[in-house]
């Protein structure tokens, strides 16, 4: 039996866009970030359509993400798979976070989800951009963050209180790329390990 043009025009549609690959943008990239209750290790990669990573604290919990991202440096959501250390045994669970609209996702200090907080910032522009931020993790929250620009080099991202000492104080090369960071009050660091691109 034949079929409709119609349904053969519909199967072809369908066909080509599950043909269409992600393009690979950067991979490899990796980071310490050295607090006073632990030192949590960050590798990810960026694509055309998601940045996807992994965060492994010393303690041995990891977080794998996929940051789901848009057009205009935008995020529709975020996947984060938990493996916590003390129960390996069990199968690990993923949450879907969808992202209000113009939100942008945060967790902790995650380079990889910094650096789209960033490419947000710049794609609005402006020497001072403030955002709305969604804490993603156990602790979800909504913030509005402020990126104030020091320079071609340097960023702070500051809470809504606006007190520099606790900022997030960022080197970046002209890409924006995170190329280390502190929060001054607390002394919590962020370290491109060496080889990171």
């Amino acid at each position: 039996m034949r079929g409709t043009p119609a349904a053969a025009l519909v199967a072809a549609l369908a066909l080509s866009g599950c043909g269409t690959s992600e393009k690979q943008l950067e991979s490899g990239r990796r980071y310490l970030g050295i607090n006073y209750a632990d030192t949590t290790m960050e590798s990810f990669g960026r694509t055309d359509r998601a940045i996807t990573g992994v965060l492994v604290a010393q303690r041995g919990d990891s977080v794998r993400f996929r940051i789901r991202t848009t057009a205009d440096d935008l995020v529709a959501g975020v996947d984060i798979t938990l493996h916590p250390a003390s129960n390996r045994g069990e199968r690990p669970m993923t949450t879907r976070v969808g992202m209000p609209k113009g939100t942008m996702p945060l967790m902790q200090t995650s380079v990889a989800f910094l650096e789209q907080l960033l490419r947000r910032a710049r794609a609005v522009g402006g020497d001072s951009v403030s955002l709305p931020v969604m804490l993603v993790g156990a602790q979800a929250s909504l913030e509005v963050l402020t990126m104030i620009t020091n320079g071609s080099d340097s960023v702070v991202f500051v809470g809504p209180d606006g007190n520099l000492a606790n900022g997030l104080h960022l080197a970046v090369d002209p890409r924006g790329r995170i190329l280390g960071g502190v929060i001054p009050l607390s002394g919590s660091q962020i370290v491109a390990l060496e080889g990171s691109p």
